[in-house]
């Protein structure tokens, strides 16, 4: 039981260790020097960052032109290396560092550049871009009519293939509490010293035998990492999906129809969409009791100000 509990929690400490790894690492079949050429382009972005002063007061201009410098370089690039290169300039623009309202929106341009073909890249790189799709509703210089119809179809379609690629990526017997050996433990299993490797085994059948341990191992951890990280994603990302989209659709130009055709697309569990429609619809009927936005301030003819 003792050692039961030690290889968990050197599972638990590896799984980080391979989060890690994954959430911040790159592919493993980039050549080497695209691998030294990206990490450049990070640490060039991260110093930019580093730069700012507190507060709204950088210029986004000057931002602006260096990180379409940066997405023309690598959009034809690496995709995975191009996503992460893009979700950080996306963080920065999303953090409050600059004066100019437009950083969202550029924050939005960056991320839809590389969600076009949301396939090419990892799913925690869709999810995390995702995120930084949004537009304003509330503002005076925030889209209207036909031009919010238009975004608003794009950020929630985006939203809606991240989920329904979550829901596809997720394992439904997955076990969190599941045994995950240190390669160590791999080797006193067979009988080797902890610190043994592969080659120093004289014997091939042997050698085949505990090399195809240690593979073995490192999938199950690879695996068991994934889902963990997986199920997290599961216990946030769905919940603010569906409440961005409420209340995106819950807005004029009200469009019913368009909503469910999106639903049925991507959302499998019928009381998933109800759920959704009965909101937005019992929205819908409130809003439609009251006049537009820009009508609230115009009195009605017949009336007399004071």
């Amino acid at each position: 039981m003792v050692l039961k509990r030690a290889q968990f929690c050197f599972g638990v400490i590896v799984a980080c260790l391979v989060v890690t790894a994954i959430s911040f690492g790159v592919s493993s079949d980039s050549s080497e020097a695209e691998m030294r050429e990206y990490k450049q382009d990070m640490a060039r972005i991260k110093a930019l960052e580093e730069s700012f002063t507190p507060g709204l007061t950088n210029d986004l201009e000057n931002y602006e032109s260096f990180s379409d410098e940066i997405q023309r370089k690598w959009s034809a690039k690496n995709k995975e290396h191009n996503a992460r290169l893009m979700l950080e300039i996306c963080r920065a623009l999303s953090s409050g560092n600059f004066r100019d309202n437009r950083r969202h929106d550029l924050a939005r341009k960056y991320a839809l550049s590389v969600l076009e073909k949301p396939e090419e890249i990892s799913i925690e790189m869709e999810l995390e871009l995702t995120g930084h799709v949004v537009t304003s509703m509330y503002t005076p210089t925030s889209p209207k009519g036909e031009d919010f119809a238009q975004r608003r179809k794009k950020d929630v379609e985006v939203r809606l293939h991240a989920w329904k690629r979550l829901i596809g990526a997720i394992d439904p017997n997955w076990d969190p509490n599941e045994v995950i050996w240190s390669p160590n433990a791999v080797a006193a299993s067979m009988g080797f010293p902890g610190t043994i490797e592969p080659e120093s085994i004289k014997d091939p059948k042997l050698r085949a035998e505990y090399e195809a341990a240690l593979e073995k191992n490192r999938q199950d951890i690879e695996r068991h990492t994934r889902q963990y990280r997986l199920h997290n994603w599961l216990k946030r990302f769905p919940k603010r999906a569906e409440e961005y989209i409420i209340l995106t659709y819950s807005e004029r130009p009200f469009n019913l129809d368009e909503l469910k055709q999106y639903l049925d697309k991507y959302i499998a569990d019928k009381k998933t969409r109800s759920r959704i429609l009965d909101t937005v619809k019992k929205n819908i009927e409130a809003q439609a009791k009251k006049p537009p936005k820009d009508q609230a301030k115009v009195p009605p003819a017949n009336s007399t100000q004071r």
